[in-house]
């Protein structure tokens, strides 16, 4: 047991790794993960609907995995909205914690949607 004079040196944070820094490292990250979430789908959608393609043209198998999957990529893109968006409504120790979880969902589930997406398109019968 240490008595109160000889208590440990508090250990210093570093700059880099306070959440008022994660914080501003997020919204600039979550920035550009939906620029590039939001370019990739205009990509690789855009020129099959202007062709004409339509997701009910898939056998009723893969339009249900591709509707999954579509849903799931706008629920990451709205996850990014939101990691990229400022904090003017909460203390900054709140928005951290919502910030933190919605990049991390925000990636995942808009990549994996349009995984599933793509593959429900790829395994589908040619017709």
């Amino acid at each position: 047991m240490q008595s109160p004079e000889t208590k440990s040196p508090e250990v210093a944070v570093p700059a880099i790794e306070t959440p008022e820094a994660e914080t501003e490292r997020i919204i600039r990250s979550g920035t550009l993960w939906l620029a590039a979430v939001v370019v990739t789908a205009a990509l690789l959608l855009g020129p099959a609907v202007a062709a004409g393609w339509r997701p009910t043209d898939l056998p009723s198998g893969e339009q249900l995995a591709w509707w999954i999957g579509a849903v799931g990529a706008g629920l990451g893109t709205a996850a990014l909205v939101w990691a990229g968006c400022p904090t003017l409504g909460y203390p900054v120790a709140e928005a951290w914690k919502q910030k933190r979880m919605s990049i991390r969902f925000g990636i995942v589930a808009s990549l994996a949607g349009m995984a599933i997406c793509g593959l429900a398109v790829l395994i589908a019968p040619v017709a």
